[in-house]
């Protein structure tokens, strides 16, 4: 798989949360047998998920949405400098209003944003997510507090709370059909059974 180590080493550096390989790997490999092509990625950060998207599969169309001002900029150079400004479209606004708002349909979701919202936005990601399509969480054990291999670290509470009602609505879901997988750290994937 194609990989730019250099944006990966600068998210690390800078304490940038970026996708896990394995989890990428998987990602495209699911959007490459469906033979998909629209995506939609929540959470850009410097663009390392989105780049990787584009590069390893023949989906057409990235839409990916980004709330802060600093990763949103680097994120733009990142693309330019793989000449994807085409495929990959960025999104410098809140998810929640992006989901509520785009008349957009997609075959694949990518939810990597912030992990207490997943509940929050999964309504509208049902929505807009085709008959068919395929909708993947990340961080769904959060270095292991949902599972409760660690202890919830003080500030996180809530987030764990919301990450736990997230797990539970997609496995119950009647429009869904999910499974949680031990990829990563840990990813939800749900696939749209019906309107």
């Amino acid at each position: 798989m194609n990989l730019d180590n250099h944006i990966k080493q600068e998210g690390l550096k800078n304490k940038v949360p970026i996708s896990m390989d394995d989890t990428l790997c998987f990602i495209c490999k699911t959007i490459n047998e469906n033979n998909f092509s629209s995506v939609l990625e929540i959470g850009t950060a410097i663009g390392y998920g989105a780049i990787t998207i584009a590069e390893n599969t023949n989906c057409k169309a990235i839409d990916s949405v980004e709330i802060d001002e600093l990763r949103f900029k680097q994120a733009k150079i990142n693309i330019a400098n793989h000449n994807l400004e085409n495929k990959i479209n960025l999104h410098l606004m809140d998810a929640l209003n992006y989901l509520k708002t785009t008349n957009k349909k997609y075959d694949f979701v990518y939810l990597d944003g912030p992990k207490g919202q997943y509940v929050n936005y999964l309504p509208y990601i049902i929505k807009i997510l085709n008959v068919g399509g395929i909708l993947v969480a990340d961080n769904l054990n959060f270095h292991g507090m949902v599972t409760g291999e660690i202890p919830i670290s003080k500030g996180c509470r809530a987030m764990i709370k919301g990450l736990k009602k997230y797990i539970q609505t997609i496995l119950s879901h009647p429009q869904l059909k999910s499974q949680i997988l031990q990829i990563g750290d840990g990813v939800g994937v749900s696939i749209k059974i019906k309107n």
